[in-house]
């Protein structure tokens, strides 16, 4: 009779398990040895700990909340403005990094398009529609859209003692703005209570998961396998912008119909993007149904956030400030005789010489972003005026513009970038460069204003200072909706210091410095 044996698999197991970690070890070592030693970027300059791993700007931008741009800050203390030119020339052939394409889940939206060529046929197909030209048409619309603000003011809370918050309001009245010219679509956020619209705060909320998704993108397709319901459960913030999306799709159906069709029963008032598009010569694939929602989904969550953001940050800028205060109302009333007349038109604003400095420099300023809540009182009202101490205002975005040659290598003085490797440059820390711009977080307009008809001069290298301003990034991919952005500030700035007084009401510097980064400056939450 054969007698059984009973063999344990446990020592193998173990044995297997060693040498997977020793073997994951040796390969992490090895990593670690290329990375410091044998990696053709080796010999350019930057701390040890980043050169080994992505887990450092990780953990700065997921754990600790949008700091990571903070971290770069201190690195470059010296820093060579000039660079920006060359990697953001109109030259420049450059593409994105593949994998940050998915983080606003608009993966075939021109701006997160990776490839150059395929990006330049996209955004070809809209430039016109964002022409300065076709701006300018538009903008008796804006301007109505400004009217419609001023009037709730002069109604509601002019003479009341009721907080005003600008914040709320100049979200609202830029979503109006961008969303009905793009989309021919009016929520009419400006006749909400108080001016609040749930879709502009959801746009906020959204953005500060922007760190946590591009880090790691599979949250992102997990989430879109979900119902909208179930998401909307999840996140009370995504049901405003899925009735946003729900909205376009059937917007653009309409037009699709109108095209294809020539049936105008469905006609909007204007010719919208979709519109312009779908006359483009793009190939069919270019324009399908979910090509077109994530082309608006790209404009209205990238145009938004950043024009608001200027237009709130310049306003405390200017009423913090009541040198200047002063000085550009004694300009405006000069220009302006009859302020509830014909509004301004954009070139006439553009042509106040103060009013257009306080635009550069508050699309230049680097120090006084985006603001928590800024409630402002009618000075009628008799509340005291509380001026914090004087900041910087908005630069577009902060976020680094991360780009990759795929073919060649790029030199820096005597460093040399090799293909396929991720680069980048931030407006922040190129307006933040004391050398260009002396005493940097100093809201100072005059810095804008020519000198003996001259244009103003950077000191240290004596080119004109325009060259350091990129609130709307250079080169090929840079801001598709500068014309729109650049005439809505002369619009709401010009017709509302003309019309009326503000002063600030509980707000204070802790309320606009800007603590972290989420594609644009955040202020403390």
């Amino acid at each position: 009779m054969e007698s059984a044996t009973h063999v344990n698999p446990a020592p193998k197991m173990y044995l297997r398990l060693f040498v997977l970690v020793v073997g994951f070890a040796i390969y992490l070592l090895g990593l670690v040895v290329y990375r410091l030693l044998l990696s053709p970027i080796v010999g350019i300059p930057g701390p040890k700990l980043t050169a080994v791993t992505g887990w450092y700007e990780t953990y700065y931008d997921v754990y600790k909340g949008g700091q990571f741009i903070f971290e770069i800050e201190r690195w470059h203390q010296q820093y060579d403005p000039d660079f920006y030119d060359v990697l953001y020339s109109s030259k420049s052939r450059y593409s994105k990094i593949d994998r940050l394409k998915y983080r606003f889940g608009t993966p075939s939206a021109s701006f997160d398009t990776t490839d150059h060529a395929h990006h330049a046929r996209r955004r070809g197909a809209m430039n016109p529609f964002f022409s300065r030209l076709r701006i300018l048409q538009y903008s008796p619309y804006a301007a109505a859209r400004v009217e419609r603000l001023c009037q709730r003011l002069e109604t509601e809370y002019k003479g009341t003692g009721k907080v005003f918050c600008f914040n709320d309001a100049w979200a609202s009245l830029t979503t109006d703005v961008i969303n009905y010219y793009s989309f021919a679509i009016s929520y009419d956020f400006q006749d909400y209570p108080d001016i609040v619209a749930p879709f502009t705060k959801s746009i906020k909320l959204l953005a500060q998961s922007l760190h946590m998704v591009g880090h790691f993108p599979w949250i992102l397709s997990l989430l879109q396998f979900l119902p909208d319901s179930v998401v909307g459960i999840l996140n009370s913030a995504m049901v405003p912008v899925f009735k946003f999306q729900n909205e376009i799709t059937a917007q653009i159906k309409r037009l699709v119909h109108e095209e294809s069709t020539g049936d105008n029963k469905a006609a909007t008032d204007h010719k919208t993007v979709f519109s312009e598009m779908l006359k483009s010569d793009l190939p069919q694939q270019e324009l399908s149904l979910d090509r077109l929602k994530h082309e608006a989904l790209s404009i209205t969550g990238g145009g938004v956030d950043t024009i608001k953001n200027a237009l709130v940050t310049v306003t405390y800028g200017i009423i913090s400030n009541p040198t200047i205060y002063k000085r550009l109302q004694a300009e405006l009333v000069k220009a302006i005789p009859d302020p509830t007349g014909k509004p301004p038109s954009v070139p006439e604003l553009e042509r106040l010489p103060y009013l257009n400095a306080i635009v550069q420099e508050c699309m230049f300023s680097p120090n006084f972003p985006r603001v928590k809540t800024l409630p402002f009182r009618q000075k009628l009202s008799g509340h005291l005026y509380n001026p914090p101490t004087g900041l910087r205002c908005s630069y577009g975005i902060t976020q680094r513009l991360q780009r990759i040659d795929p073919h060649n290598p790029i030199t820096f003085h005597n460093y040399t970038i090799p293909p396929n490797t991720p680069f980048s440059m931030t407006s922040y820390i190129q307006h933040r460069n004391p050398l260009n711009f002396p005493s940097p977080e100093t809201f100072n307009p005059d810095r804008w204003l020519p000198s003996n008809g001259s244009p103003p001069l950077a000191q240290t290298t004596g080119k004109p200072l325009s060259r350091y301003l990129v609130p709307f990034g250079r080169g090929p991919r840079a801001c598709l909706g500068q014309n729109f952005a650049i005439a809505e500030l002369y619009l709401d700035l010009g017709m509302e210091f003309r019309r009326f007084e503000f002063e600030l009401f509980e707000t204070g510097e802790r309320d606009v410095k800007m603590v972290a980064n989420y594609f644009a400056p955040f202020p403390e939450q």
